[in-house]
């Protein structure tokens, strides 16, 4: 079984009906050199990170990239690579499960504090209500992971079937979480949308500190605690170099409110609005 690259906490419905916290410790990342946010040219700061497109990936495989945080057969049959219009991206299927993959990659959050992927939702797990530990399923979850693997601090960005765009909330299952709602129920079903959150002004307006070093990012699609059916797809995530702000300007939350244009050498895939 892997490590995954990063804890990732999530009460899920097992077969007896019992619930536990699970949590997965990155002792591999306790090896990685700290990064410094030292000033670096701007040519170097405005490119992109690509951490994963799919497209090397062979049709209905589990991504090798990722990790998983759980059963890894389970694991290979909710998320498998699937292809469209000649794209390929990650489909993920929740039939009553719910179990957490992520993918390693150390940054300071200075330097690239900004997320950017695509997801389509296809199915929600009806009543899933992140605000509550009875409903906790999301169609669709992306998780960016600080400052240390013993105790992480979490932001989880949501796609929900039912809490308000633009509502955030302390996670209910661990008390270093926040999760943010940037989608919320029908509108969009089923059509691509592109995403591009600055964690790095989150973190700062949740946590009311400054971040320490990003240790990975995670998705998770669920449906264990409605005992439903959740699906969804993924594509396309990049971490961004940071956008030309006023010094003095205040943190604010980013939930739908960055730009997206940026020169990346590797170009994102053709999205709906």
């Amino acid at each position: 079984m892997h490590r995954s690259i990063a804890p990732f906490f999530h009460r899920a419905r097992h077969p007896s009906g019992k619930r536990s916290l699970k949590i997965l410790v990155l002792l591999a990342l306790l090896s990685l050199p700290p990064l410094l946010c030292t000033a670096a040219p701007l040519a170097f700061l405005g490119q992109g990170t690509l951490l994963d497109s799919f497209e090397q990936y062979p049709l209905l495989a589990f991504p090798s990239q990722w990790s998983v945080r759980g059963d890894e057969v389970t694991a290979h049959r909710i998320y498998q690579v699937a292809e469209e219009h000649g794209d390929r991206f990650l489909h993920a299927h929740a039939d009553r499960q719910a179990i957490q993959i992520g993918i390693a990659h150390a940054v300071q959050p200075c330097m690239f504090p900004r997320l950017r992927w695509r997801w389509r939702v296809l199915q929600l797990p009806p009543g899933g209500n992140e605000g509550r530990k009875e409903t906790h399923d999301s169609a669709a979850g992306v998780y960016v992971i600080f400052d240390n693997p013993i105790f992480p601090r979490i932001l989880k960005y949501v796609w929900s079937t039912t809490v308000p765009v633009g509502t955030q909330l302390q996670n209910p299952l661990y008390w270093r979480a926040q999760i943010i709602v940037l989608r919320s129920g029908e509108a969009g079903l089923g059509e691509w949308r592109q995403e591009t959150v600055n964690f790095y002004q989150d973190y700062r307006a949740l946590f009311g500190a400054e971040p320490g070093q990003v240790l990975g990012i995670g998705l998770m699609t669920s449906s264990s605690f409605t005992q439903s059916v959740a699906s969804a797809d993924y594509d396309d995530f990049l971490l961004l170099s940071p956008e030309v702000l006023p010094v003095a300007a205040s943190p604010e939350l980013s939930v739908q409110q960055l730009p997206v244009a940026v020169d990346l050498t590797v170009q994102p895939k053709r999205f709906a609005e």
